[in-house]
């Protein structure tokens, strides 16, 4: 960041005047602005702080009120910032914390003293009371919620009933007639049953016939023919029935004939039994047979009992399990001659067999037993309810029994009325303490304020600070006690004896100098938040005393800051400064001085920014010529100013400052520089103190232009027309006409 844009259009009073003219100004890293009093230039310090805050850490020196604070009663000043405001807010804190030290003594003997009436002895009073109380019924609660869950024949209540649900339960106690109390006893002793449903996922039996018959229908076509088995079945049957008692080994004697066994038959049979057809066809048997086989294990594992049921719902249940049984016998052959077919096909793999012709059962369907269990089940629900309502009713009687032999009634009016009166007295310590604590709060919240407000001891600042003192006053800073304090007052050899001054003796000029070799020593301490932040140093008026010595300090000082000497206080490659002053023999001792160029070409104008704040516009200095060199320079600049906006007194009181330098200046004598001219005595006699207020209240019929052009008249009638065109900074039109 090389440059600050400041927009001037954000300015505006209270009263919606904007003093500033233009749109915008540019700074750079060095400014310096000339300013009459009263143009603008702590509204532009303002301006400043307020659109550069977010992003630099600004620092504003606007006189010695600001980091100055003076204390009269200690007859001393303090160094910090706002130091004046400080020392105001810390007299008026002080005020107050004496009015919130009488208002705590008043609360606080009104919760806690002597007098046996006092809040806090009624409270405790109060709170015993309710103890008392609180104790007996407690103790009932849990009594009577133990003699509850101990009764039995019948059980009352849970195993795990306690005193919270006695409590619960006081609302609904409620008185039973005895023979009430004889049917509810009943209900309790009748036993619940349970049964479920049946789920049944759909058999689809013709599938299961049409798999056996395929099975049947199947047989094993021989690839190899053996003539002795005569493709004849039982033959076949009866030698695979011979491969499976015998050994296979050559030489083995038949069972049957009795004859030897040689391994070339074995080979041959183990060939004809062993083909990959009748290998499958016999897995095709198996899987049937199993299938069939779950099934008649699932239909069988099938069981019922009448006793499941309640009492009305038996015989409907017996009904339905016969036809049930009927209908399980009936699947039950269905399987048996499925599984009787393929254990036959087992058999006669070579041959195609007949398909079995048998009718196909119906599915089991079990929505009139789903349909009962649904209703006994409601039976047995509305049971268990009516069970838990006898239950319930029964305990409901016997807590209205306790309740009535403890006449709780009463006693609970008595608690509540103890509590009652306990709250309200807690409720009113309670406000006190309250009151007492937020007052404490807000005394050690105002001790703190002060504390805060308070100047630290600036041990180091105040050694460099009488450091740079040194030589030039004959006085030092001192502390009013010790270092340790944050107050000071100023110390001075008089004679053989050190006097010391309090802030009351001190002049303006010396105020102003040690705040401002304060605020530079402050300008090196930093934050957390603006340590990494750009500062924008602001000057306001830096320069308030006449005193040479004064006047030279502060110069040097202020040029070793803008010449970054101390890098730590300003670094001109990344910080702002900006130096704004009335003081016309300031401004022209702080900038750099000379108009010469360094190596690049470069002037102090092309490196710093200039301005000249004329009423209301930022004027931008951009080389020797448009700067003034001497306070008389700066009586021709004023001029111009006040000629272009036509103000035509304040441009005779100039008129009249410049001639009264130039007679001093040039040894002319006043009636020679006259020349008896009645029109130049009546506008410019500088011996007539009164002339502007007397040519004010006269008519006054010249305008700006004509009065320049007079002024002008009055330098050529004097052979000094080169020196008004020198210096002339308005409009050569206006005396060339």
């Amino acid at each position: 960041m090389n440059e600050l844009n400041i927009d001037l259009t954000k300015q505006k009073f209270t009263d919606g005047i904007q003093i500033f003219k233009d749109d915008h100004v540019s700074l750079k890293h060095k400014n310096f602005i000339f300013a009459r009093n009263g143009s603008g230039k702590s509204t532009f310090g303002s301006l400043l702080k307020e659109q550069c805050s977010p992003n630099l850490d600004v620092r504003i020196f606007a006189g010695f009120d600001t980091v100055l604070g003076e204390n009269e009663k200690l007859n001393a000043f303090s160094l910090s910032t706002n130091a004046g405001e400080n020392e105001l807010a810390i007299k008026q804190k002080e005020t107050e914390i004496k009015a919130k030290q009488n208002e705590l003594k008043r609360v606080t003997s009104e919760i806690d003293d002597s007098d046996i009436h006092n809040l806090k002895a009624k409270k405790a009073s109060a709170e015993a009371a309710v103890q008392k109380n609180n104790t007996t019924i407690e103790k009932f609660y849990s009594d009577s919620a133990a003699y509850i869950k101990k009764t039995t024949q019948p059980q009352i209540s849970k195993t795990t009933y306690n005193k919270s649900g006695f409590k619960k339960e006081i609302s609904h106690a409620e008185a039973l007639q005895e023979i009430d109390v004889t049917q509810l006893k009943k209900t309790l002793e009748t036993e619940e049953l349970f049964v479920n449903t049946v789920e049944w996922k759909h058999v689809n039996y013709s599938a299961y016939l049409k798999n056996t018959n395929d099975i049947l229908k199947s047989k094993v076509e021989e690839k190899t023919r053996i003539k002795r088995l005569q493709n004849n079945q039982q033959r076949i049957n009866f030698a695979e029935e011979g491969m499976r008692l015998h050994k296979h080994q050559g030489g083995e004697i038949c069972a049957f004939c009795g004859n030897a066994i040689s391994e070339e038959t074995f080979q041959e049979l183990e060939s004809y039994f062993s083909a990959d057809e009748v290998a499958v066809l016999k897995n095709r048997i198996v899987d049937g047979k199993r299938k069939v086989s779950q099934l008649s294990s699932l239909i069988t594992s099938m069981k019922w009992t009448r006793a499941a049921f309640y009492p009305e719902y038996q015989e409907t249940a017996g009904n339905i399990w016969d036809d049930l049984v009927v209908h399980k016998k009936i699947i039950l052959s269905f399987c048996d001659a499925l599984e009787e077919a393929l254990e036959y096909k087992e058999k006669n793999l070579f041959s195609e067999l007949d398909e079995l012709d048998i009718e196909v059962p119906e599915d089991f369907d079990f929505s009139r037993y789903n349909s009962l269990v649904k209703n006994n089940k409601e039976y047995g629900a509305s049971l268990a309810t009516k069970k838990k309502e006898a239950q319930d009713k029964l305990r409901y009687n016997m807590i209205h029994k306790l309740l009535s032999q403890f006449r709780y009634d009463a006693k609970y009016v008595q608690m509540n009325e103890a509590r009652k009166t306990f709250e309200n007295i807690k409720a009113e310590f309670d406000k006190k303490v309250g009151q007492q604590a937020n007052i404490e709060a807000d005394i050690q919240n105002l001790n703190d304020q002060i504390d805060a407000l308070k100047p630290k001891a600036e041990v180091q600042a105040v050694k460099n600070i009488n450091k740079r003192l040194q030589g030039v006053v004959p006085w030092q800073l001192t502390y009013t006690e010790n270092e340790e304090t944050g107050y000071y007052q100023v110390s001075q050899t008089v004679g053989k004896k050190n006097k010391l001054r309090g802030v009351k003796e001190l002049s303006t000029g010396e105020k102003n100098v040690i705040a401002l070799l304060y605020f530079l020593e402050k300008l090196s301490e930093t934050t957390i938040q603006t340590s990494m932040s750009p500062k924008l140093i602001i000057f306001d008026d830096p320069m308030n005393s006449n005193d040479s010595d004064m006047q030279y300090l502060i110069i040097t000082e202020m040029q070793k800051l803008y010449q970054g000497k101390q890098r730590e206080r300003f670094d001109p490659q990344k910080d702002f400064i900006v130096i704004m002053t009335h003081n016309i023999h300031f401004y022209l001792n702080v900038p750099p001085h000379g108009s010469f160029k360094d190596e690049k070409g470069k002037t102090k104008y092309d490196k710093s920014d200039f301005y000249h704040l004329r009423q209301g516009s930022f004027v931008r200095i951009t080389d020797v010529k448009q700067d003034m060199q001497t306070n008389y320079d700066a009586l021709w600049i004023e001029l111009g100013d006040l000629a272009k906006h036509g103000y035509t007194n304040s441009m005779l009181n100039s008129m009249r400052r410049i001639i009264e330098t130039y007679i001093e200046f040039t040894g002319i004598k006043q009636d020679e520089f006259y020349q008896n001219n009645e029109q130049y005595l009546k506008l410019f006699n500088v011996n007539s103190h009164s002339a502007i207020d007397e040519l004010s209240a006269q008519s006054f019929t010249e305008s700006a232009d004509e009065l320049v052009s007079i002024f002008h008249r009055i330098f050529a009638d004097n052979h000094a027309e080169d020196h008004f065109t020198a210096h002339w900074k308005g409009d050569n039109a206006v005396f060339k006409r």
